[in-house]
């Protein structure tokens, strides 16, 4: 005959059986072996094995007969033997840990695990305490108060849920009290000055909660600013917490090792088939012998990328092969084809539909010129041009020549400009500069006014300092832009003149999901009036990267019965911008400006409204619905990418 089956236990109330911290809980159930108990255990297994051989030779005869019997079928099982019992778990724990212990426990993990018993389910309720105390110190709690309580099922046939509730009370979070951050140098002694700037820029400060996440990454942090300066071979030489139960504190010591200091050396290229490597050279940030820098190898790489002559670049500074400290700079490129033809199609909310096509050849004249020309067919702009860029010289400057022809139609404004210029333009760190001198012949032709033509020799200067997270999806950052120029009567020109400008966007997240976006800009041309000015020199306002709201530069001085640019400018714009996904967000924004021929005139109006956001695969696009609150009317306005 088979040996009954246990009932099931759970019926026993664990309300107390976790003593903190949980794993005490281990340490309890690990006694009873020892001393005096020895003898009774081993008399026990005696009995116990002489006990299996018995039932082993009593039941060995009837099991060869039953081989030579007939089988006959074994009665069924009921339902309530072989059904695994279920069991719900109700967890009483603060809202803001219920979501790590729901996706982390054991015992909640496993409750629609088919065929489960009731032992296993009291197993897990077992386990969970020393799970959540796990769970709970890498949120800081290390002396919580944790009780599970099993309760067998109300139904008396016994084919019920199980219920367990687990309580958990997390006590007092431990707070970080003080760090200290060693940083020993390539000589193995103290470095004061980089564990000064390591410990100013340490993100897991005093007061903070100490959290296994924020450690971890505080460390990978102290140690990637390391690795991408002039120490490839830093490493964390030793980091330790040491947490207080009583005083729920915890100090922190980290030390970090810079290894060997190295330098830049060669260039070793390899790719080029069609232009010289000066052109690699040239593009360069560092020079043999200067310190080591990842974020100079990122910034070359970056640069090598970007320019047309190459359709990849890889850049690398194998320490390994380094020999007295200086590490040769390894270059590959892909170069793009020379010659190249391109179209394209589009449509703009300020200039209507638009086709393109564009031309260009890299190696012009075998000397690694760049010719270019595009041709831009738009409803209310039509455009050509043609430009001569030079490579990059020995100090940096890209120097380049354009000629351009374009028609405008824009705010019952006809202008019709001709323009001929010499470019030099430089980028150093996040500053861009370009110097530029153009000669330029303009017609205007207002409706319902006079028609005039104007000519100018102007030389600009413009100053550009750029720092944003990203070109493509900005949400961290600034750009500034300021601008200053002029023309003489005495040179070429129909006027005096000098122009200022001014421009900036802002970018300022809350959180994952929110920020804030800020743009403004501000202009005045210094002048007896704007007669005899270009009008690419005066200032008209309107459209989508200006006061939405308002059709595109329909905000300036009124003529005949067209709008023409005046000589001051001022707009601004908050928005805020919501995403719900990735991609995909929702914004409300409130611009105003106006443009005006003297500073007294200018009158700001107002536009706002809201919109869509989506992070393409191109950039950021832009769908705007705005009201003009001084003309009455709504209006839609979409861009896309980064328009500055």
């Amino acid at each position: 005959m088979g040996l009954p089956t246990p009932p099931p236990t759970c019926g026993m109330n664990n309300a107390g059986m976790h003593r903190k911290p949980a794993r005490t809980t281990t340490a309890e159930h690990q006694i009873g072996l020892g001393g005096a108990a020895l003898p009774s255990a081993i008399a026990f297994f005696g009995f116990a094995l002489g006990a299996l051989c018995a039932v082993a030779v009593l039941a060995w005869p009837q099991t060869a007969a039953a081989q030579t019997a007939s089988p006959s079928p074994a009665p069924p099982a009921s339902a309530a033997q072989t059904a695994a019992p279920k069991y719900e778990v109700e967890l009483d724990v603060p809202e803001d840990l219920r979501a790590l212990l729901s996706n982390n426990l054991d015992l909640l993990r496993w409750r629609n695990f088919p065929g489960l018993q009731a032992d296993q389910v009291e197993r897990l309720a077992d386990e969970a305490p020393a799970q959540v105390q796990r769970l709970l110190e890498t949120q800081g709690y290390f002396s919580p108060q944790i009780t599970v309580r099993v309760t067998c099922p109300p139904e008396a046939d016994g084919t019920g849920p199980i219920r367990v509730v687990l309580s958990v009370n997390p006590g007092v979070a431990t707070l970080v009290h003080a760090v200290e951050v060693q940083v020993d140098g390539p000589d193995g002694q103290p470095d004061a000055a980089l564990s000064a700037r390591l410990s100013r820029t340490w993100t897991l400060k005093p007061g903070s909660v100490f959290r296994d996440a924020d450690w971890e990454s505080a460390k990978s942090r102290a140690l990637s600013s390391l690795l991408s300066g002039q120490w490839p071979a830093a490493r964390i030489a030793d980091s330790r917490a040491t947490i207080d139960p009583q005083t729920h504190q915890a100090r922190l010591l980290v030390r970090l090792d810079t290894g060997a200091a190295y330098r830049f050396g060669p260039l070793h290229i390899t790719g080029l088939q069609r232009y010289p490597a000066s052109i690699v050279e040239r593009l360069a940030p560092m020079q043999p012998g200067q310190p080591y820098s990842q974020t100079a190898l990122l910034d070359y790489q970056a640069a090598l990328q970007n320019s047309p002559y190459f359709r990849n670049a890889v850049v690398d500074a194998d320490v390994r092969q380094a020999q007295d400290g200086v590490a040769p700079v390894d270059v590959q490129v892909t170069e793009n084809r020379a010659q190249k033809l391109s179209f394209g199609v589009g449509v703009s909310s300020d200039t209507g539909q638009r086709v393109q096509m564009g031309w260009r050849d890299l190696d012009f004249l075998g000397r690694a010129w760049r010719l270019s020309s595009e041709v831009k067919l738009q409803t209310r702009e039509q455009s050509g041009n043609l430009r001569l860029a030079f490579p990059r010289t020995a100090n940096g400057y890209d120097d380049s020549l354009t000629l351009l022809q374009d028609r405008t139609d824009i705010s019952g404004l006809v202008t019709r400009n001709s323009s001929i210029g010499a470019l030099r333009e430089r980028t150093r760190g996040h500053i861009d500069t370009a110097l530029a001198l153009q000669y330029q012949a303009e017609s205007l032709q207002p409706a319902g006014a006079a028609s005039s033509e104007v000519h100018a020799l102007s030389l600009n200067d413009s100053w550009t300092w750029r720092d944003i997270n990203s070109v493509l999806y900005p949400s961290r950052g600034a750009i500034i832009n300021l601008q200053l120029g002029g023309a003489s009567k005495a040179l070429l020109s129909s006027a005096n003149f000098i122009r200022l400008y001014a421009r900036g966007l802002g970018y300022l997240p809350i959180d994952r999901s929110n920020q804030l976006v800020f743009r403004a800009e501000a202009g005045a041309v210094l002048a007896n009036g704007a007669s005899g000015i270009p009008q690419n020199f005066l200032f008209r306002a309107g459209g989508a990267n200006s006061v939405r709201g308002y059709a595109y530069q329909s905000l300036g001085l009124v003529q005949g019965d067209a709008i023409v640019g005046g000589r001051y400018l001022f707009t601004a714009s908050a928005e805020f911008d919501h995403w719900f996904t990735r991609q995909w967000g929702g914004a409300v924004f409130y611009d105003l400006g106006n443009a005006a021929d003297t500073w007294g005139a200018l009158k700001p109006v107002r536009g706002y409204g809201a919109g869509v956001r989506w992070r393409s695969p191109v950039g950021l696009v832009s769908v705007d619905l705005a009201y003009g609150q001084a003309v009455h009317q709504y209006r839609l306005n979409f861009s896309a990418g980064l328009s500055f």
